[in-house]
């Protein structure tokens, strides 16, 4: 399936010639939750991300829409 992913905070530096501004598209199997998507993009520890599928917080073990749009969020830190 297709899906549009969108990286926030330093993510989208792992990607050459990633655009911040319109994302990129992953090709990812039918059947992948969104642990599954953070493997594919090399994203190791998945409680350290706030991942929002189609307007709506998705949880690790939530199954992927084709056709969806994600916005992958690094935790902030900092005062």
């Amino acid at each position: 399936m297709n899906i549009k992913v969108k990286l926030f905070g330093t993510l989208g530096q792992n990607f050459p010639g990633y655009d911040s501004l319109n994302g990129m598209d992953v090709n990812i199997p039918d059947d992948a939750r969104v642990t599954d998507l953070l493997a594919h993009l090399g994203i190791p520890d998945t409680s350290n991300y706030l991942v929002i599928m189609n307007k709506t917080i998705a949880k690790s073990t939530d199954r992927l829409i084709h056709g969806a749009t994600l916005h992958i969020f690094q935790a902030m830190a900092g005062g």
